[in-house]
């Protein structure tokens, strides 16, 4: 039901300035969006997701692990919060915003996923990634069988293999667009 005419709009305070629905404001999603969109003017976007493998992630020990290849393009450039309780407190934005750092990927401890980016497409891509990266870990996890991690000198160097951009990653946003229009077009009202 969500279309981009019902968002509502917020100021950094928290100020309601627009709200057609008359829904309100998510008071823990502003606790935690509205810190890093005023510290981090590089983000335009931040997407948090509350998924079953990314809080199973969120609650092991040693968080992401070298396990698959959609992991390892997180090497190095994921960041962790400790989970405070229902992030309604501003006094949390701080140690958020200290915790990101420079990453743009964040596990949220016992909590879920944060990705951030200068665009939706850009946001949407870390968070996809981060998730399937957290789903074969939790599939792999389950099967029972050891595990076989990759060194870190291997997830630094995949790493550092997703960091370079030909601009293939950009033809795949128009793509995904035509398939939710495809699905329902109905959000771009």
């Amino acid at each position: 039901e969500i279309t981009a005419s019902s968002l509502i709009k917020v100021d950094h305070d928290g100020k309601i300035i627009q709200d057609p629905t008359g829904i309100g404001c998510n008071p823990a999603g502003f606790v935690i969006h509205s810190c890093i969109h005023h510290a981090r003017a590089d983000l335009n976007c931040v997407l948090h997701t509350h998924t079953a493998a990314g809080m199973g992630v969120a609650a092991q020990e040693r968080g992401l692990l070298n396990l698959s290849q959609h992991a390892m393009r997180f090497h190095g450039g994921l960041a962790y919060h400790d989970y405070e309780g229902v992030a309604l407190d501003a006094d949390e934005q701080p140690r958020l915003v200290r915790d990101l750092g420079n990453h743009q990927v964040m596990i949220l401890r016992n909590h879920g996923l944060l990705s951030a980016g200068a665009t939706v497409r850009e946001a949407f891509d870390l968070i996809y990634y981060l998730e399937r990266a957290c789903q074969a870990q939790i599939a792999a996890q389950a099967g029972g069988a050891a595990l076989r991690e990759c060194s870190d000198e291997i997830a630094a160097k995949v790493a550092r293999q997703f960091s370079v951009s030909d601009g293939s990653d950009e033809r795949d946003w128009p793509a995904l667009l035509r398939m939710l229009d495809r699905i329902d077009d109905s959000y771009r009202q």
